[in-house]
């Protein structure tokens, strides 16, 4: 092998190859059609750390006559090593035999072959002939299972045929992998042929540190985006006080407009980082995601449990909403209370909370400020948070093979968030970076949100 790692990807028409590249190279714009033999020509996709290029993956037509290919294989056994680049010689000007050199000509290359092949369905002779026209070729090799159903009453039989035609057997699932189980797979092919190990074991921990680069930026961008939520406001003049009604119900639709849209470029940020770029993730209406920011099952499933909450109300010191409004000397009323009296008694955490209030503050040269925000309930910040750390987590393990418009999020009856699950160490880094962002001193919020990041970044690992 040269020292970039090469592999070419092979097997019968509509096994999931493409599939395979697109999700080992990262790729969502690798062509998957359900159509058999829409893949006619080699196609390399590479799997890059930053700019750098660590390992090329060749996305190659299905067999066209692995019958008779293999019957020349076999007729032409003392050709020796050069047996398929002679093959190619003789077929490349043939369109019956045009798949065929297409795929093998990476092989030539000094490719490694991985074997795709979906194993719920029974083995045929086509098969057995493509995986001895593989074994005939002498390179290093590896077949991968690709499950496409849960039938497994053939798998067995697969796996005996894999062993006496491969160095490895794997099984992965294009459609479902994680970003460990690609690590896995990577890992695996080391075990192929020694000699790749060196080039390989480099292009692994590329691959490591290049995610290790990708959760700090996510961590950083869901620490500046919270930052955003928690300053959000709006407001506005007026010169009488007969307004102030209407004024401060457009104010609300401003101001949940203005955090919708914090919301959204986070999303299209973290999507950008984690190189998810052709599928729109569209979240399912029984996403707990899906909720709107402020509805009470969002506010169950995520933020702090009753207990966290008390703690951290004493953490960020009694009546920070209280004082805001004490101090704007104003008129106040609930922004939400609509909202809130629809809801009912179901949430302890929810009813009674002040989300965020409008202050209407006569002016002493005349007129009045009406304004909305920041929100002051102690629990906005972590059912924030918690929406951006899900959405961040679920992009991060995204499988580029997917296809689908829309995908389904875990949902939970109890706390579904990451806030739930810290202890008072975490609370204190948390709340810290929330009263440094309402302090408004520069160091403080750079040194918290430093922590904040940190906490994040341990936590998508």
């Amino acid at each position: 092998m040269k020292s970039l790692p090469r592999f070419a990807i092979i097997g019968h028409p509509n096994e999931g190859k493409s599939s395979i590249v697109a999700t080992l190279s990262l790729n969502d714009a690798v062509a998957i059609s359900p159509t058999p033999g829409e893949t006619v020509q080699q196609q390399r996709f590479d799997l890059k750390a930053g700019e750098r290029t660590i390992i090329e993956f060749v996305d190659t037509p299905g067999f066209q006559n692995p019958q008779a290919t293999l019957q020349w294989f076999r007729e032409n056994e003392g050709v020796g090593e050069d047996r398929v680049e002679r093959f190619i010689e003789t077929h490349g000007g043939d369109p019956d035999f045009h798949h065929d050199c297409e795929l093998l000509r990476p092989i030539v290359e000094g490719a490694g072959i991985l074997y795709v092949v979906d194993a719920s369905r029974p083995m045929t002779a086509v098969d057995t002939a493509e995986m001895e026209i593989l074994r005939l070729t002498a390179k290093p090799r590896m077949a991968i299972i690709n499950p496409k159903s849960n039938e497994s009453r053939f798998l067995q039989s697969w796996k005996t045929a894999f062993r006496q035609h491969f160095n490895s057997v794997r099984t992965f699932n294009a459609q479902t992998a994680r970003y460990l189980d690609r690590i896995e797979l990577l890992e695996a092919l080391k075990s192929i042929d020694q000699d790749w190990e060196p080039a390989l074991s480099e292009a692994v921990e590329l691959v490591r540190m290049d995610r290790r680069r990708s959760t700090e930026r996510a961590a950083e961008a869901m620490v500046e985006h919270l930052e955003q939520a928690l300053r959000c406001s709006c407001s506005s003049f007026l010169e009488h006080e007969s307004g102030a009604e209407l004024e401060k119900r457009r104010l609300e639709d401003e101001y949940r407009s203005k955090l919708e849209k914090i919301e959204k470029r986070f999303r299209e940020q973290v999507r950008d980082i984690y190189a998810v770029r052709k599928v729109a993730v569209e979240l399912p209406e029984n996403s707990i995601l899906a909720e709107d920011l402020f509805s009470e099952r969002a506010w169950q499933a995520l933020g702090l449990t009753q207990k966290q909450l008390a703690i951290a109300g004493a953490l960020l010191g009694a009546g920070i909403g209280v004082g805001a409004d004490l101090a704007a000397g104003g008129i106040t009323f609930g922004v939400f209370a609509s909202l809130g009296a629809a809801i009912g008694a179901g949430s302890a955490l929810w009813k009674g909370k002040d989300l965020a209030r409008a202050k209407i503050k006569q002016l002493p040269l005349g007129g009045l400020k009406v304004t909305v925000g920041p929100n002051v309930s102690d629990q906005f910040p972590f059912v924030q948070l918690d929406r951006f750390f899900l959405y961040a987590q679920f992009v991060s393990n995204w499988a580029h093979a997917r296809q689908e418009a829309s995908v389904s999020l875990d949902d939970a009856d109890g706390k579904a968030g990451l806030s739930s699950s810290w202890g008072q160490e975490q609370l204190k880094i948390a709340t810290r970076f929330v009263k440094a962002v309402k302090g408004g001193k520069a160091e403080d919020l750079e040194s918290s949100g430093a922590a904040l990041r940190q906490l994040l970044v341990d936590a998508l690992g």
